[in-house]
């Protein structure tokens, strides 16, 4: 038990041992006086309160040991008595910690024993005692030890070397606080926040004491391992609480904020001391440095061959300093703050005082030097033990530094200090010229670089894994592996995507507020510039991959169901890994920052041709990725449709009523979800065996009813076991993805859209001296805004688009009058104006469309084969989303796509179809209006923007301005869909002498079924 510790007071001087058993006596007394055990430090502490005339309190208070070494010497021995006290204070310190050891080590047995016999509260308890307990020891050991180093200094002794206690109690520390972290059923949230507090202070005030103690040139190299061993329990510990704390982040006060900001500020200050501590030495070459074991190096030494947690403590401390950084450092939450903001502030300031930023470049230099030679054995498969550990452990560290790099540059949003600093640094070019990036990217970057060059046909490994493809065998499931290399570019991709967002914003709020700092941020966009020259083939060959994976797919995706059945069906002309749908996610966000602002026009000057390349690559997405959403949209929808019609097959007219889609008869609507489900099932890859597991984990209850189900050959079965491949938990992890890679593409095609440069600005002056009949043509839009006190006060200003402007069509100009006969778009009125009315006009030379004049096909496998994009693929996203929006309740919450998302691609979506419907009406002339394309589109965009039903409309998903601007603008088209409708209902009524007592509840007529009862969400046209 802890009383062996005095053991080594016993066994020395006579008067060491004299004050030792008094001391032991006095505790066992006050022991039994609370009636508790002996090992009870609890007991212990209140036995032997703090002093008043003493400003530290310890297991062995330095006064009651001078006091008995008074007592033991003569009052004129001046020099004994202080030989004797220090030699007192000596041992002293030394049972303190030998009981601190014993202590250590005691609980942990009994932790562990606890956790396997007591209950989730009593575990939780005692793990919150030993938490506080071993923060107390802590927190005394240190201040005694701190104070005993000072007096025994002064006599020329020194304090015991042995740091194995302190390491103990770190480690108890840490072991009880991860186990407690574990619990998240707190009674008393608020009680929790301020005990999580309390702790990070103490832990804070003992940590700084202890790497003081412990500081560079004070531990010898034999204790090296046991120095960073206890800096990175004291580390691993704060980053326990801090994750904790900040779960409590809406139960604070604003006192409790200001003070878990600072003592955070001091915890950055400790791990940027950790990180300036340590320097990366190849394995065996710091061993020659010294063999005396008191030699105090000026840096403790790491390498990447450790093993495991337990391996080398150096390595472990660069870990846990870096992670614990990346939890202290600011975020961008869009809830700034002035405390948010305050502590953003000093963050900065705290890692430009101590050069933070220069020792992380450094660690990651050390570390993409390493990764990179020993990448291409890995990735071939030929590389040994030892060296894909070292691997594994260097492309940790890139990570964890490269993460820290996009959370600083995330949070460089809303500090601009921040952002400043990473600029100043020299980060960012080193990021470009990062030689594991440029060493590693041609591994997984194929020579043709776009989407418009021809698919390599041989693909060796999937894009963003380890493990070569395997060969065809029956049976047999994916085994291939992550590259972590891979996810590192993804993380400098989104870096720099963060970046412009991040100057962008900055830049607007200090606009007209400080023009030095605007001129600061203004090089910095160069900078993304540079890195998109720098690997212009890796950013685009991901989209030439999604058609090269194709070739590589075959059988191999291990995708299970009717293979037979399967292959009568027409696959996808593209397909995708988890990995490389995540990359064109990245790369589409950093297109579509660049495509955004002032940026663009930037950009589109220096880097004209990849600009061009840019706009392409971001309108074959968006054909893709809206095929594959339609496709899972319109499986879901059609599948919930006959689940729904299993229920009324006692009533056949019912039956047909239970969901329009089913207006052709259910063996149709069965065969078009088949379909569906197969296309979208063969867009997706399963590289890994998690995908694997995930692909055959139903998220419905039908699903799961059709993987279980035994019976192949009946209709129904073939049915149900098509659902698990468009409701499982792969595809809602696809899906998702694939929703941000929609998005980022049509912002970009939105934002670099040809007729968003075709509206030309102009002043009443430039109005009235225009020959406006010469330069605007009948249905060119113009902008009007009657000469008034407004319009005069702006006429030496280009003015964009004044509040009292109006939008017009023009039908014809008179150079005579010089006036110009418009009709507005709003109200419909026609009213002559003068030429110096005209604050804007469209370039008609300038407008162009994008996407093909075709509706949405009626086969998902035609869609997809279609060459050019088309206004049908908006179509089938705005379909995807109406769908989403209705079906998502009945999905579980985990595996759905967030709703914000879903309206974000519905308004883009919407706008853009907008746009180009628009667009093709003015382009194409009045003959080829009333063809038979024109009909179908128009239907198309009835059933979208036409039902006033909240099921069957996108008011669900749409902001309710956007969406009725967007009625008013296709009004036209909505209204002849109308027409054309109503016609044929009435004509199917007069064929059919349908009667208005039919509709009233009277018996209906078997047999020819209404193909109107579908207009509501189908048209007898649509998708036909």
């Amino acid at each position: 038990g802890p009383m062996e510790c005095w053991s080594i007071l016993l066994a020395s001087n006579n008067a060491a041992g004299l004050a030792a058993s008094s001391w032991l006596f006095g505790f066992s007394a006050s022991v039994e006086k609370s009636n508790a055990l002996n090992w009870n430090v609890g007991s212990f502490l209140e036995a032997y309160p703090a002093e008043k005339n003493l400003a530290t309190s310890t297991w062995c208070l330095y006064g009651q040991s001078t006091r008995l070494a008074d007592a033991l010497t003569c009052a004129d021995s001046d020099s004994s008595r202080k030989f004797l006290e220090c030699n007192t204070l000596y041992s002293s310190i030394q049972a303190e910690d030998c009981f601190a050891a014993s202590w250590a080590h005691f609980f942990e047995v009994v932790a562990a024993g606890c956790i396997k016999s007591k209950g989730s509260k009593e575990v939780q308890s005692l793990m919150n005692s030993l938490a506080e307990c071993s923060l107390a020891s802590l927190s005394s050991i240190s201040e005694s030890k701190t104070i005993s180093e000072s007096i025994l200094s002064s006599q020329g002794l020194s304090e015991s070397p042995d740091t194995m206690p302190i390491g103990d109690l770190c480690s108890l520390l840490l072991y009880s606080l991860s186990v407690s972290s574990a619990f998240d059923d707190f009674e008393n949230v608020e009680d929790r926040c301020d005990v999580l507090l309390g702790m990070f202070g103490r832990l804070y005030e003992s940590a700084n004491r202890l790497f003081a103690m412990t500081q560079l040139g004070s531990a010898s190299s034999s204790n090296q391992v046991a120095v960073c061993s206890i800096r990175q329990r004291l580390l691993s510990s704060a980053l326990v609480i801090v994750s904790e704390f900040e779960k409590l982040s809406d139960k604070r006060t604003r006192e409790s904020s200001i003070k878990y900001n600072e003592i955070r500020i001091g915890l950055t200050n400790l791990a940027v001391n950790a990180l300036q501590s340590l320097q990366y030495v190849q394995g065996g070459s710091a061993d020659t440095e010294a063999s005396d074991d008191t030699f105090a190096p000026s840096k403790f030494s790491y390498d990447f061959a450790s093993k495991g947690e337990n391996g080398d403590s150096a390595f472990q401390l660069l870990r846990t300093s870096i992670s614990l950084l990346s939890q202290l450092s600011p975020t961008s939450n869009g809830h700034s703050n002035y405390q948010s903001h305050s502590y953003g502030v000093d963050f900065s300031s705290c890692f430009k005082q101590r050069n933070a930023l220069q020792q992380l470049q450094y660690h990651l230099s050390s570390a993409s030097s390493v990764t990179s030679l020993t990448y291409q054995a890995v990735h071939g498969g030929t590389a040994s033990q030892s060296v894909t550990t070292i691997h594994s452990n260097a492309v940790d560290i890139v990570n964890f530094i490269m993460t820290l790099m996009q959370t600083l540059t995330d949070s460089g949003s809303s500090t601009v200090s921040t952002l400043l600093l990473l600029a100043e640094s020299g980060c960012f070019r080193a990021l470009i010229g990062n030689q594991l990036l440029k060493a590693t990217s041609v591994a997984w970057a194929p020579k043709s670089g776009s989407v418009g060059e021809s698919a390599s046909p041989i693909v060796t490994r999937h894009r963003g894994y380890n493990a070569p493809i395997q060969t065809n065998l029956s049976g047999a499931r994916p085994a291939s592996q992550k590259d972590s290399v891979h996810e590192i570019w993804l993380v400098a991709v989104n870096t720099f995507a963060s970046l412009l967002r991040s100057v962008r914003q900055q830049s607007s709020t200090h606009e007209k507020v400080d023009e030095q700092i605007v001129s600061q941020l203004a090089p910095i966009s160069k900078i993304v510039f540079d890195f998109v020259c720098s690997y212009e083939r890796e950013l685009f060959s991901c989209f030439a991959a999604l058609f090269n994976e194709v070739h590589a797919q075959g059988n191999l995706s291990n995708k299970g169901g009717k293979s037979s059945f399967s292959s009568s069906i027409q696959s996808s002309s593209f397909a995708f890994t988890s990995n490389l749908l995540k990359e064109c996610e990245a790369v589409s966000f950093l297109f579509a920052e660049l495509c955004t602002g002032n940026t663009r026009t930037q950009f589109a000057r220096s880097c004209g041709s990849i600009y061009k390349k840019i706009l392409t690559a971001s309108v074959e997405l968006t054909k893709m990725t809206s095929s594959f959403l339609g496709s899972i949209g319109n499986a879901r929808e059609l599948f919930m449709a006959l689940s729904d019609a299993k229920t009324m097959l006692d009533q056949p007219s019912a039956m047909l009523d239970a969901h329009p889609l089913l207006a052709e008869g259910i063996p149709n609507a069965r065969h078009e979800a088949i379909r569906n489900a197969h296309f979208a099932h063969s867009c997706c890859i399963l590289a890994t065996r998690e995908d694997f597991r995930d692909a055959h984990t139903a998220t419905t209850k039908d699903a799961r009813v059709g993987e279980s189900e035994s019976t192949q050959n009946s209709s129904a079965s073939l049915e149900q076991s098509f659902q698990i491949h468009v409701n499982n938990k792969f595809i809602a992890e696809v899906e998702e993805v694939a929703g941000y890679c929609l998005f980022n593409s049509l912002s970009v095609v939105a934002n670099a859209h040809p007729a968003s440069e075709s509206f030309v600005s102009l002043s009443p002056e430039e109005a009235s001296q225009l020959d406006v009949a010469s330069v605007i043509n009948p249905g060119a839009v113009v902008a009007i805004c009657p000469q008034n006190t407004t319009a005069q006060s702006l006429k030496r200003y280009r003015i964009q688009a004044p509040q009292s402007a109006s939008y017009a069509r023009t039908i014809r100009c008179d150079r005579s009058t010089r006036a110009i006969t418009v009709k507005y778009i709003k109200s419909g009125e026609i009213e002559h104006v003068p030429w110096s009315w005209l604050v804007g006009m469209e370039d008609t030379s300038k407008k162009h469309s994008l996407f093909s004049y075709l509706p949405a096909a009626k086969s998902i496998a035609d869609a997809d084969v279609r060459g050019q994009p088309s206004l049908g693929h908006l179509v089938l996203a705005l379909k995807w989303c109406r769908h989403y929006s209705s079906s998502s309740s009945s999905l579980n919450d985990k595996n759905t796509t967030p709703m914000y998302l879903v309206n974000s691609v519905a308004e883009r979506a919407s706008i853009l179809l907008c746009t180009e419907v628009l667009l093709h009406d003015e382009l194409r002339d009045s003959h080829s209006r009333r063809d038979e394309t024109t009909r179908k589109i128009n239907m198309q965009l009835l059933d979208l923007f036409g039902s006033d039903f909240d099921s069957s409309s996108l008011s669900a998903v749409m902001n309710e301005d956007i969406l009725e601007s967007i009625k008013m603008q296709l009004k036209d088209q909505l209204h002849e869909a109308s027409l054309e409708r109503e016609e044929e209902r009435k004509m199917w009524e007069e064929q059919t002498n349908w009667d208005n007592a039919s509709f009233l509840g009277g018996k209906k007529r078997e047999g020819r079924r209404s193909p109107f009862r579908s207009l509501s969400r189908k048209t007898s046209s649509d998708f036909s």
